[in-house]
């Protein structure tokens, strides 16, 4: 099964309708965690491919992790602010092809610690999901709103839900940890396309969690640093030439 996994909450209720209608088509079911909802919208409860549910609690970005998937089924995880382009499950699945799914997983929004300008000082270099990125690279954390990867591999909820606002952290660490490499593929300029407003940027988690930099999440960044591993930025090729990678195969 392709599945994609989605959170959304009551502000974002004027966009989410776009965000599910352009992935819909392209997965088998669309599992949706309707954080703070009062009830499922009609038109959500209306359509079969859809499988919604209200928490208990605020899950946040970790509503995203709420379903159990299948250990074969490859899960998309997408967020409810950003317009998937038709061929978004084909194009990630071609990259994946080119990797090994069970070392590695796959994103279009990516952050790699390493060595910057002249002074060689150590910094993060971001590719963002709607700037051109040419290269299938390897990275520390991946945005968890463009993440593909076995269901097998993906977190679950009881262990991310702690680091809920800062998901993308706990996520990169866990798949460290169990010694799988994170990349982002290539893709062009905006053939995905951010479906944020400036009216909706208040409510964002980067405006209610990650500016305020709370300990927890301070916490998560040094550990996802100091796990890292030497070859982060370097790109899908050059790390196969120096046999390092062999369809993702880590030596």
């Amino acid at each position: 099964m392709i599945r994609a996994h989605m959170a959304s909450f009551p502000p974002r209720a004027g966009v989410l309708p776009q965000a599910v209608a352009s992935i819909l088509p392209q997965v088998d079911r669309l599992f949706l965690c309707l954080n703070r909802f009062d009830s499922v919208p009609g038109w959500i409860a209306d359509e079969p491919k859809i499988e919604a549910t209200i928490p208990d609690r605020d899950l946040k970005d970790a509503g995203k992790f709420a379903f159990a998937p299948g250990p074969d089924d490859w899960v998309f995880t997408v967020d409810d602010d950003i317009a998937y382009p038709p061929d978004y499950v084909a194009a990630t699945l071609a990259q994946m092809d080119r990797l090994d799914p069970e070392t590695s997983v796959i994103g279009h929004l990516g952050n790699a610690w390493l060595k910057r300008g002249k002074l060689g000082q150590m910094g993060w270099k971001t590719v963002m999901f709607w700037k051109r990125s040419a290269h299938l690279m390897k990275v520390d954390i991946l945005g968890t709103g463009t993440t593909c990867q076995m269901g097998r591999n993906l977190p679950r909820l009881d262990q991310i839900e702690d680091a809920a606002g800062f998901v993308d952290l706990r996520h990169a660490r866990l798949h460290a940890a169990a010694g799988r490499w994170l990349w982002v593929a290539p893709h062009e300029q905006d053939w995905m396309q951010s479906l944020m407003t400036d009216d909706l940027r208040p409510t964002s988690l980067f405006d209610t969690v990650n500016r305020e930099r709370p300990p927890a999440m301070m916490a998560e960044v040094a550990a996802v640093i100091g796990g890292r591993s030497p070859h982060s930025g370097l790109h899908h090729g050059h790390l196969v030439k120096q046999g390092l990678v062999r369809r993702g195969q880590m030596s």
